[in-house]
């Protein structure tokens, strides 16, 4: 019974070992010459496989025919891919291939050959690591990106013929195998096509080239599934708004504010967290860069513009409101990748952009009344020898209030528009362009016009009326 506890003890250990020491991650090594995890390649279990994986090829099977009317072009078409894989033989992680569609991978180490149908593949996530072979002989260092199965390398040899002095067609293009840089300078070691181990000291190592920044372009926002996480009601401010002066005009009422803005766009799937990235919308709008994979949160002043046209002697008292909301976007859009010489690699990503903004700023207006006695305005047209006046509706004439009409109907990605240059510095400044000024002093003029036309017209009609009675 004793010794049948201490087997039953051995063996949980040993599976709980095995599972502790699972990893997939994919390692590569640094210009620190240390290994780093890779964010775009996968050690992927054979049993989790399926066709729509992208697994990484090293090389190709000649398949043989009998038919001999096959040309070279032919026969260059009729071939299997090798897929890179590797197999914990004798306690260390080596490289080895997977031929075509068969379920198994063989590995040599030490001169022990042996093929498993437990394994790993390596997989190019969503296709978006640049990977190539780079060649290497003893005289060279292991090359920067160098892809590691765990504490040697991923390599390849490349094959000339079958046998030596043979001029027969090789079966094979490379053989599929693992560098041990620490092994008298660094030998690569494989199986040749009869299954016996062969060492080399030269050949190609797999390589990993990380992109040094990110372009997302052709960004869209779906706002129509947009989820408000938190929505928390502020008052901006409140203020009087009135008219002293001897005619009816436009009055405005400029208010400031500052607020904590925070922005994410979400880590993605097989993206290098940490890139400097430029970020433009469907429309063409450019964003501020962010960094990837980081929350950006900064501080942000505004000022938000109400315009009203009143009457001589009157005034409305205005509360601006709004909510700091915390929401998600699903967006999609185009990433792609710069390299260091200049090359470019681009995909379609689908993500979810976090933020944190003022959002639904709308004024609440109160009853126009008179300076002189508090009362309030009538809405309708009464005889010019009363005290009173047409009203008009008040205007909100800031860039935010435009933006926040349109919160009912479909949002497309003009809803996000890039800080004004104030929201960098923490100043107050009004975004009023030349185009509202313009429409301020035409209403204005307008106004007055109206009111004078009034004045003239109706003691003329008053006065004809008297004569035809």
């Amino acid at each position: 019974m004793f010794w049948q506890r201490m087997y039953l003890a051995l063996g949980l250990f040993g599976v709980l070992l095995l599972l502790t020491n699972a990893d997939n991650s994919v390692h590569i090594l640094s210009k620190y010459h240390q290994l780093i995890t890779s964010t775009t390649l996968n050690w992927l279990p054979r049993a989790h496989y399926d066709p729509s994986r992208e697994i990484v090829v090293g090389g190709f099977e000649f398949e043989d025919s009998e038919d001999e009317s096959y040309n070279q072009a032919e026969k260059s078409e009729r071939k299997k891919p090798l897929y890179v894989c590797r197999v914990l033989h004798t306690t260390v992680w080596v490289a080895g291939s997977q031929k075509g569609d068969e379920k198994r991978c063989t590995v040599t180490i030490h001169g022990s050959v042996q093929s498993y149908d437990k394994y790993e593949l390596l997989e190019n996530v969503d296709n978006a690591a640049r990977v190539n072979w780079e060649h290497w002989d003893k005289y060279k260092p292991t090359p920067i990106g160098a892809v590691a199965t765990e504490k040697m390398f991923v390599a390849r040899h490349a094959v000339h013929n079958n046998k030596e002095g043979s001029d027969a067609s090789p079966r094979y293009t490379h053989y599929i195998g693992t560098l041990n840089s620490n092994d008298n300078l660094g030998t690569i070691s494989y199986v040749t096509d009869d299954g016996t181990e062969v060492t080399a000291k030269s050949g190609d190592v797999l390589v990993e080239t990380e992109p040094i920044y990110y372009d997302l372009t052709r960004v869209k926002l779906t706002w129509s599934k947009k989820r408000v996480i938190k929505a928390t009601p502020l008052q901006l401010g409140n203020a009087t708004i009135s008219n002293t002066g001897p005619e009816a005009a436009n009055m405005a009422q400029a208010f400031g504010y500052t607020y904590k803005y925070s922005v994410y766009w979400g880590q993605g799937h097989a993206i290098l967290k940490g890139l400097n990235t430029s970020i433009t919308l469907t429309n063409g709008t450019v964003l501020p860069k962010i960094v990837w994979g980081i929350m950006e949160t900064t501080e942000r002043s505004d000022v938000h513009t109400l315009e009203i046209f009143l009457e001589p002697g009157t005034g409305v008292n205005v509360t601006l409101n709004a909510n700091y909301t915390d929401m998600e976007v699903p967006y999609s859009g185009t990433l792609i990748s710069l390299y260091e010489d200049g090359e470019t690699k681009s995909r379609v990503i689908n993500g979810i952009r976090r933020e944190e903004t003022m959002f639904d700023i709308k004024p609440e207006f109160g009853p126009i009344y008179f300076l002189s006695n508090n009362s309030l305005v009538p809405t309708t047209t009464v005889p010019p020898t009363t005290e009173a006046s047409t009203t008009a509706m008040p205007r909100d004439t800031s860039k935010d209030a435009r933006k926040q009409d349109t919160d009912n109907e479909d949002h497309d990605e003009n809803m996000i528009v890039p800080p004004k240059k104030s929201d960098m510095s923490n100043m107050q400044s009004d975004d009023g362009g030349p185009l509202s000024l313009k429409n301020k002093v035409e209403v204005s003029h307008s106004g007055t016009c109206l009111h004078r036309l009034n004045m003239i017209l109706i003691p003329f009609l008053t006065i004809i009326v008297h004569r035809n009675t």
